[in-house]
């Protein structure tokens, strides 16, 4: 027996175009939570690779200062060696400049050289061979000089010249 003038057919709790839809909302929730967990990552990502940014900067600014001290040291040693080379040849010349002026009838047991005094100490034949020779030179050189004769056995004289200035002599080096 039959009731029914339709065809009897199988009814779904969602139609067609509401299953359509579920599927495109599905869809859609799977891209937007696909695309947070990937931004997730992403910002992790950068985030370590920020803090590794930031330690090799820390590392190659401490570097870079170790590298401008270095520099600066051998600048500084550089210099001092200028200096001192400069000092070398200063006392070079003023060793053949107080050699030049001893005549060959002195003779000069020692010679000290500083900055600003020179003392001479040897054997002259006489006290007026050595102020007409030496004293003289030095009077020009120093501003205060003081010698010191003492007569030897032979006739001939020891002596002992001091001489001292304001002015360097030799120059200073400078560290």
């Amino acid at each position: 027996m039959k009731f029914s003038y339709s065809k009897p057919f199988p009814k779904h709790i969602l139609g067609p175009l509401a299953k359509v839809w579920i599927f495109y909302i599905l869809l859609s929730v799977v891209i937007v939570w696909g695309l947070t967990r990937f931004l997730q990552k992403y910002i992790e990502i950068t985030k370590n690779q920020t803090e590794i940014s930031q330690v090799q900067g820390h590392i190659y600014s401490h570097e870079n200062r170790r590298l401008e001290e270095r520099i600066e040291r051998t600048k500084q040693t550089l210099k001092s060696m200028r200096g001192k080379a400069t000092y070398t040849v200063n006392v070079k010349d003023s060793i053949k400049g107080v050699l030049e002026m001893i005549p060959d009838s002195i003779t000069i047991e020692s010679i000290t050289i500083d900055y600003s005094s020179l003392v001479l100490k040897g054997v002259v034949p006489s006290k007026e061979d050595f102020k007409n020779t030496i004293q003289q030179r030095l009077d020009s050189i120093f501003e205060n000089s003081h010698v010191v004769f003492t007569p030897l056995n032979n006739g001939w004289y020891s002596f002992i010249s001091t001489n001292s200035s304001v002015l360097p002599f030799i120059e200073k080096a400078s560290n």
